[in-house]
């Protein structure tokens, strides 16, 4: 998989909400057996976002994925969940101020029979607040996880993720899966994830970058004639 974040834009334009999902496990460690001792880039460091999708720099050396699920799924305002298959009513949704839980059932030409999906399964981070579901969850599992690690070619299991929910926004992040570091001008991305599942290889995911103002410009260094992905820096509360 040679450029992550477009593979996972891509999957949101096929999303699809009638398989089930299983409930899935916590962060497992996702240690590399490459140490990165070089000092990081202060200004690499944050939220970058474009359109549909981003990257997290953290100081523990960890980046996470971020995708922006909005446009394939999101909540409405009358409390509802807009998929772009269907409209989730509120009598698939399950909410008690702390943990969401929504299904849907659809007919399978597999199973010849209506078949029960979890679309997602969550529970907040922040304060309970039975009076709206904006907030920030950790997403224990659900279709909508399934369909980006799947994308990635990664078992579900392998990631943590959180979500953030503000009005109609839906943000999933694909919590501090990779190791990273910022030498001479380079992002290197590497880590178990990457070399068991997407590379195949001990090889990191390398990318040159600059950094213009609040712009974030990679160009991904082992495809010819990559183009330049733009990513703008985004402040965040969380």
């Amino acid at each position: 998989m040679k450029k992550i974040l477009m593979s996972l834009a891509v999957c949101l334009s096929v999303f699809c909400l009638c398989s089930c999902a299983e409930k899935k496990s916590e962060n497992p460690d996702n240690s590399s057996s490459r140490v990165s001792t070089a000092e990081i880039d202060p200004e690499v460091i944050g939220t970058w976002m474009n359109q549909v999708s981003g990257y997290r720099f953290g100081e523990n050396r960890k980046v996470s994925l971020i995708i922006d699920f909005s446009e394939n799924a999101h909540f409405t305002p009358e409390g509802e969940f807009q998929t772009m298959n269907a409209l989730i009513t509120k009598e698939n949704i399950s909410y008690d101020g702390s943990k969401v839980y929504i299904t849907n059932t659809a007919y399978s030409e597999e199973y010849q029979e209506d078949v029960t999906s979890v679309l997602i399964d969550m529970e907040r981070l922040d304060e309970p607040n039975p009076d709206s579901i904006d907030g920030y969850y950790h997403i224990l599992g659900g279709v909508a996880t399934d369909v980006l690690a799947e994308q990635l070619g990664i078992p579900p299991e392998k990631f943590y993720f959180e979500g953030k929910v503000e009005g109609e926004k839906f943000i999933i992040y694909m919590v501090d899966c990779f190791d990273y570091e910022t030498i001479d001008g380079k992002i290197d991305m590497f880590g178990d994830l990457i070399s068991t599942y997407i590379k195949g290889d001990s090889e990191p995911m390398s990318y040159d970058y600059t950094i213009e103002y609040d712009s974030l410009n990679m160009t991904l260094n082992d495809v010819e004639s990559a183009p330049v992905e733009v990513y703008y820096k985004v402040e965040e509360n969380k």
